[in-house]
Formats: structure tokens, sequence, C-alpha cells
């Protein structure tokens, strides 16, 4: 059926009566035209009409756009829309020119940074100048945004893995191998380690190289780093997104993670994985679950909370995904279900968090895990753990900052990199809290949930490592308020006029460049800190390969320091143990060295050139150490040289060594 005519929108009613005009029908006369040649008389304007000035187009009501035209006095070319991406594009190649191999004996005590070519270094203020000039643009370019991202996540976490021969740090190789264990063995090695007690990362591990046909998962090791980091610079930029509202902050709060994720806790381990889950869960509760945002000076309490804006459906499946990532985290690591419960159970007592159960659910099931799961774990030191101090801030503090400041001048420079970096940014957050609390909104949340990660250096000591974890614990959040003091300079170089105050428009949109450049220069120092000593040759991986499965089941192979990878292939099989965790306070000392070998010696003595750099670092030892030592152990007639790959040894004991040793050391890291 067709529709019938429309008049004026509306349909016409056929049964309407149409009235005849009384007026008589005339024709209609046009007016002729005049004849060719006749001149055209125009009417002059006269009055107001002619007093009217030429209309102008409307302006914006808030002149945002950046004044950086082609007038006089300004240049042109920071407004063309190509020249960021030009930038960015010769930062590309700058770094890709400048990479060279770098072998191990060649870093020292500063770490990888001092080995870097001009062209690598160079490469890095250029790219972040072009995310500061997209910034600056009226409307930033998400696309181009995305991409200056990834290359960033490229540039500073593929760095060694682009350098470097062979994978590096020797805890990563450790995790291939119990990943190779649980593959092989079908189950968890028993009264072994303690990470087998949260054994969800090795398990899913040993599936993916069974199913994909691998023999280990030691192709992995090299580029995880870059995969989990960027997926944890995504899930910050989700977070912002979800926290702040879509706008330049949430683009400068993901750069800053980025740019100060010193820690190296990216490696292909249980707490990358678990940290990426995390964001993804906190993720999902600040889009779907919670309301008001945390930047909307809007009043919330815990007995009166508002219901998302979200639907219901989106609020279901988003309180459903965050419990199923609560309920993987309990198996897979120690501590991130605990921060991500107490963070959630923040959420909660401010009045933001919608469902009242989650945190509680997200704990119960730690808990639950630490209590059967890791029973291994806690069984045969129940008594310590309950008499253990609660609150003991100077064991944590000397384990973790104090007993760190040991080693070389370079050293000593990377680790005040490190706290430099830390306190930098808890002083942004700082400030951006103080912008936002001047701005009405009133609420203690933010801090609360910046500060809360740091107290796992109260409740628990978690060794040396507490402080690194605690403050990548709270980088994602401090990131928030963080961006939103950058996020103040930028605007405040977009609103300047260049005409005007040339000075003051390239002062202020230096500001961020300025930070986001320092931060990058310093986490780049910070992360190649320890390479002198966690980086490897394929020489080194042969030699300790060949140890390993040279010895008899029951037999050990060790090293001097936790500085070459052993502990990839036979776990449970062989035992594997470092000299200066029973041989201590000798290290630095040839004859007592020998002496307590002769004593306590493995089956098969590893020595690499990490090791001597470790030793040189830490302990001051002369360059001919490693010769002297070798030259001093054969000559005692015990050991001989039975191994020898470009400078990577092993040593063979020519009787055999105790099956059990009194205590075990690591690496300083």
């Amino acid at each position: 059926m067709t529709e019938p005519p429309t008049r004026f929108l509306r349909p016409v009613r056929p049964n309407r009566t149409s009235r005849p005009s009384p007026r008589p029908r005339e024709p209609m006369r046009f007016t002729q035209p005049p004849p060719p040649g006749t001149p055209t008389r125009y009417i002059p304007a006269s009055g107001r009409l002619a007093a009217q000035p030429k209309p102008e187009p409307p302006s914006r009501a808030v002149e945002s756009r950046p004044r950086l035209g082609t007038g006089a006095g300004r240049p042109a070319f920071l407004a063309d829309p190509f020249f960021g991406p030009g930038l960015a594009g010769v930062a590309v190649v700058l770094w890709i020119i400048g990479l060279h191999p770098i072998p191990p004996e060649s870093i020292g005590g500063l770490g990888l940074v001092a080995e870097l070519s001009v062209p690598t270094l160079l490469s890095y203020p250029l790219l972040v100048a072009a995310v500061v000039l997209e910034l600056l643009r009226y409307r930033p370019r998400t696309w181009l945004l995305s991409l200056y991202t990834l290359v960033g996540v490229l540039g500073v976490y593929g760095l060694q893995p682009a350098v470097e021969e062979v994978a590096r740090l020797p805890v990563a190789w450790l995790h291939a191998g119990f990943a190779d264990y649980i593959a092989t063995h079908g189950d968890i090695l028993h009264d072994y380690d303690a990470r087998f007690s949260w054994a969800g990362f090795f398990a899913l591990v040993a599936m993916i190289t069974r199913a994909a046909g691998l023999p280990d998962a030691i192709p992995f090791l090299n580029w995880a780093p870059v995969l989990l980091s960027g997926l944890a610079v995504l899930g910050v930029r989700a977070l912002a997104v979800s926290a702040l509202g879509n706008r330049r902050a949430a683009w400068i709060a993901p750069w800053l993670y980025l740019v100060a994720n010193w820690t190296e806790q990216d490696y292909f381990s249980p707490q990358g994985t678990a940290m990426v889950l995390m964001l993804a869960a906190l993720t999902l509760t600040f889009r779907h679950l919670v309301r008001p945002r945390l930047t909307e000076p809007v009043k919330a309490r815990l007995r009166a909370r508002l219901a998302p804006r979200s639907s219901p459906k989106a609020r279901l499946v988003a309180q459903g995904a965050v419990v199923l990532i609560g309920l993987a985290l309990a198996p897979t690591h120690q501590l991130t279900p605990y921060v991500l419960g107490v963070l959630l159970l923040l959420l909660l007592v401010f009045g933001r968090l919608w469902p009242a159960w989650m945190p509680f659910v997200v704990l119960g099931g730690a808990v639950v895990w630490f209590s059967l799961g890791a029973a291994e774990f806690w069984s045969g030191q129940l008594v310590q753990m309950i008499l253990s101090p609660l609150g003991d801030v100077g064991s944590s503090v000397d384990e973790g900052i104090v007993a760190r400041f040991a080693g070389s001048p370079g050293r000593l420079v990377v680790l005040t990199v490190r706290i430099g970096i830390t306190l930098f940014v808890a002083g942004m957050a700082a400030y951006g809290i103080w912008l936002l609390r001047r701005d009405s909104l009133k609420s203690w949340l933010l801090p609360a949930l910046s500060v809360a990660p740091f107290g796992l250096a109260v409740a628990q000591p978690y060794g040396g490592e507490v402080f690194m974890r605690c403050f990548l614990f709270s980088l994602p959040v401090m990131a928030l308020p963080a961006s939103l003091a950058l996020e103040k300079a930028v605007t405040a170089a977009r609103r300047l006029r260049w005409r005007n105050r040339p000075g003051h428009t390239v002062l202020a949109a230096g500001v961020p460049w300025v930070v986001l450049t320092g931060l990058l220069a310093s986490t780049v120092t910070a992360r190649g800190g320890n390479d002198a000593y966690i980086s490897f040759h394929a020489s080194d991986i042969a030699a300790a390969s060949w140890a390993v499965h040279e010895a008899q089941p029951g037999q050990r192979v060790d090293s001097l320091v936790n500085s070459v990878p052993l502990s990839f292939a036979r776990v449970g099989e062989v035992s594997q143990f470092e000299v200066d965790g029973y041989c201590e306070n000798v290290m630095d000392d040839i004859p007592a060295l020998v002496a307590c070998l002769r004593l306590k010696g493995p089956d098969y003595l590893v020595l690499t050139e990490p090791q001597w750099a470790y030793l040189k670092i830490f302990e001051q030892v002369p360059d001919t150490y490693g010769a002297d030592l070798v030259r001093e152990l054969e000559a005692t007639g015990l050991y001989r040289l039975v191994f020898d790959d470009q400078g990577s040894l092993v040593l063979g004991r020519t009787t055999p060594a105790d099956k059990f040793v009194q205590g075990s050391g690591g690496g300083n890291t």
C-alpha cells in the first residue's frame, strides 16, 4: 500500500471539500524583457542598508585552536599535519641505524646506556616531540598517537632484545624450566620452590608449548617484555579513558607508564602476566561498575551508592569478568590478587563501587588458594609467618633500599636514577591531586588508591624487591593524576598566542616534552643498569646447557653468582646452587674461596663473563680475577677444565661432591 501524499509533513485529507474562489479568473501577465542594447537601471542603496558592514564569519566561543599559522614571526612548519609524523619517521630510522650488537663484557657498571650509539639516543627525544606536537593539535589524531605509542613500546622495551645476543635475566630461563617440568611430568615439583605453589602461569605456558609442538618455552623469552609491556600500556590507556574520559590526559597517562616503568617486572614471569590481568579488571570496574568517576566532584556515600551509567547487561558481564580475573590471579601470583582486592575495597569504602560483594570474592579466592593450594609454602614456616612482626618497615627498607646501595660508582648512579624516577612520578601525581582538589574534588579516593600498594612493605616483607613491586602496582594509578598535571601544561601552550608571546608558548609546550624525554632517558638507563651481569652470550648458554646435560641425576651444577641461566632444563634432576650462598663473604678472596670450594664445591662449576662482571661491580675484584681463580682451582687437582667455548668455561670435579649443601644465594638485581 502506497503512502498518501504529504503537505507540511502531514497527510492530505482526501475528504476535504475544495471551495472555488469568488474572484473572477484573469489571465496572468508577465513583464516583457527590455530590447537588446537598453541600459540596465540599478536602484542605489541608501540609509541603514548602505551603512551595514560586510558580515564576518562567527568566531569560536573558546579559541582553542593553536595559533601556529603562516603569519610573520610564526613558524608554519609546526602546524603542518605531516611534520609530527615526519619526526617520528626520522626517529624510527635513527633508532634502527644506531642498533649494533653489544656484548656483555663491554658493559660497565652504568649499564647498557653507556654503549648505545648517538643515533639511537637521538631517536627518543624526536619521538617524544612528535607526540607532544600531536597533543597540541586542535583534534589529536588517535591513529597517529596509537602508532607513536607502539613505536615507543618497541623503542623502550625492545631495546635489549634488539642489541643483545640471547634472552637476558636468569630468572626468565628458570621460569621456562618450571614450565618445561610441568609439560613433561604433568604435575608441579613438590617441595622444591615456592613459585610452584602459584603455578598457574607455568601450567598455561606448558599447555601452549605442547599445543604448538615446541620443545620448551625458550623462544618466548627474548621478546616477552615487549608483549607484556605493550599490553600493560594498552591497559593503562583503557584505564585512563574509563577514569578520566576521552581527553588528552588519557593519552598522557599511558605514556607516563611507558617512560617511567623501570622495574623490569615485564619479563617472562607470572607477575608480568598478572599485571596485565589486573589492569583489565580495573578497567572493567572503572568503566561499568563505578559511579561517579574518580575525577568527578560528586559526593559519594557507601550507604547510598549510585548505579553506574552502563546498562544492566554491561554491568553483569563486567562483574563476571572481574570475578573470573580475580579467581585466575589467585593461583598465578602471590601478591597481585590481594592488591586488586584492596583497590576494589577502597572503591567500595569511598562509595564508588556498585557491587559491594565483589572485593570480598576476589580476596576470598586468594585466601582460599593460599590456604589449600599453597599449603606446601606455608606448612613449613607457619610459626615463623605468625610470629613475624607486622609493620616491620625497617626490614623492608634495609632489604629493598639500603642493602641495594652497593657496588661501583656506575651502579650507584643507576640506583639513584631509579629512586629519582619513583619520587618524580609520585611528586607529579601529588601535584595532579592538588589540582583536582583545587577544582572542587574533595575526595581522598585517588590518593588512597595511589598509596595503597605500598602497604605491601608494611604487611609482609617480600625481600629485596618489595619497593619495586609496590611502585609497579602503584604506577598505573599514579599516572592518572600525573597526566592531569602535564595536560595543564599542554592546555596552557595551546591557549597562548605565538605572535604575542613566542617564548611563553615554547616554554609551556616544552614542559611535557622535557618531562617525558627525561623520564624516558632515565628509564632506558635504569632498565639497562644490570645488563653487565644479566645479559649473556650464546656461548654462556652453551656452557650451562652442556654442564646440565652431562650431570648425572642428583649431581650439582653451580655458578659463582646468579648471573648465568642454569635451571632451564632438568629441573629437579640436577641440583643447582650459587657459590656465594654457601661460601659467604669470601668471594673477593681467591685463596679462601678455593678452600671453600675444595670442601663444598659442586660436581660442575660454570664460569662465564657475566659472573666476572658481577664480581667486579659488587666486590671490586681485579680484571685478572677469573684467570687467577681458574688457575688456582686447577692447581689443586680437584677441578679440571672440561668445557671451553669462547671463554665460557665448565670445571669438572675429579671426586664426587656432596649432594646437599647448606644455603644458596642469588644475584643483586
